[in-house]
């Protein structure tokens, strides 16, 4: 148990000592860790406090080369030139489905202090920068890593590792 004198006193030795001390917070002690592999497709949840790592999946609603019922080519030809083009259309409804994808995954990892995320692709850095720029992640400690398609067991060993290396270097 801490108490609230022993980091002071902490603090007032390195003064006097010149020693870097690092003040001990209840905080420290008590912060909730979480690893997220994420693509484009789907974020796994890795909770490494849990008795044999609880793994969640979420999956995000888009689908690859979605193709509606009666949709033609990306244009239409009126009179021998094409005119219209769903391209716009389809990225506009990728980007709101990304979109619903990526403040859902926000909520989910509100209540976490360090998030550790990993996985292929741009996915990452793209949640990374939303999270940036939300204010309600300004106090949270977010670590990103590239990694390539991993079984169950080779994503709890990713993050098992990469908390265990954080706690040593007492990060």
């Amino acid at each position: 148990m801490i108490l609230p004198g022993m980091v002071i006193s902490a603090l007032i030795m390195s003064t006097f000592t010149g020693i870097k001390y690092r003040p001990i917070m209840k905080k420290d002690m008590e912060r909730k860790q979480i690893g997220v592999w994420m693509d484009h497709a789907q974020a796994h949840f890795i909770h490494p406090a849990t008795e044999g790592e609880k793994v969640t999946t979420e999956s995000s609603d888009l689908e690859s080369h979605l193709r509606f019922h009666g949709e033609g080519a990306d244009g239409t030809l009126l009179g021998g030139f094409r005119s219209t083009n769903n391209e716009h259309h389809k990225h506009q409804r990728e980007q709101e489905v990304m979109h619903r994808y990526f403040q859902s995954l926000q909520e989910k990892l509100m209540d976490y202090d360090e998030i550790f995320l990993f996985g292929p692709g741009t996915a990452r850095v793209e949640l990374h920068h939303l999270m940036k720029d939300n204010a309600r992640f300004s106090d949270k400690r977010i670590s990103l890593e590239s990694a390539d398609k991993m079984s169950e067991n080779q994503m709890k060993a990713k993050v098992r590792e990469h908390f265990s290396k954080e706690s040593a270097l007492g990060k």
